[in-house]
């Protein structure tokens, strides 16, 4: 797939995404400004893709622009309902609340769920979330991905010991498809450099090559 027809699938250039959500563009541009949205998450020129996740990166399409993922029309329209002043408090009480109900129920404890979830906020608004997660509209669908990456880096960091040796193939070859579902197939662009191909493609070919 080429890097067009990717941005295509999962994107819209920034008028129409505007348009998308009923807003305009000013108003758009002014919630971005404002940080009660996330920012695009990429913007393509002469000097190729930039994301906030990995620069910029030299392409060969001739692409311009900014890109933003179409699942995350739902907190624009979240911020564009709120209060004047109240834009970003409104999108961050919504995705807050519900990052700490799954993490809570996920992690069984409440304090651990709220602080990793403060931590997940700024990577939602620098644009990160709409680049890597695959429902990046809720809350659930953000802290369900990173939770799983987290597993995977874990058992990846033990070098003690073969992977085989450490795991069980079969019960760790359903935590990456589960990672698979959770995250997105990254663009052409970038996926050399992605969590795609380092815990999920890689992974699953050590897993099954032969012994």
């Amino acid at each position: 797939m080429s890097l067009t027809a990717y941005l295509q699938a999962h994107f819209m250039p920034k008028a129409v995404f505007a348009a998308y959500c009923d807003v305009s563009e000013e108003r758009l541009s002014a919630l971005v400004a404002m940080g009660a949205v996330p920012e695009p998450t990429y913007t393509c020129g002469e000097g190729g893709i930039r994301s906030a996740v990995f620069g910029v990166i030299p392409i060969s399409e001739h692409l311009a622009g900014e890109y933003f993922r179409t699942d995350c029309a739902r907190w624009t329209r979240i911020a564009d309902s709120a209060s004047p002043g109240d834009e970003r408090a409104a999108v961050a009480a919504v995705l807050l609340q519900e990052l700490v109900d799954y993490l809570a129920g996920e992690l069984g404890d409440a304090d651990r769920a709220h602080a990793k979830a403060e931590l997940l906020l700024p990577h939602f608004f620098n644009g990160t979330f709409g680049l890597c997660i695959a429902d990046p509209s809720t809350g659930a669908g953000i802290a369900r991905k990173e939770l799983l990456q987290e597993r995977l880096v874990a058992l990846l960091s033990d070098e003690q010991a073969p992977l085989s040796a450490r795991v069980d193939t079969q019960a760790l070859l359903a935590v990456i498809d589960d990672y698979a579902h959770a995250s997105m197939p990254f663009s052409p662009a970038e996926y050399d450099r992605s969590s795609r191909k380092r815990l999920v493609d890689d992974l699953r070919r050590e897993l099954c090559k032969p012994s």
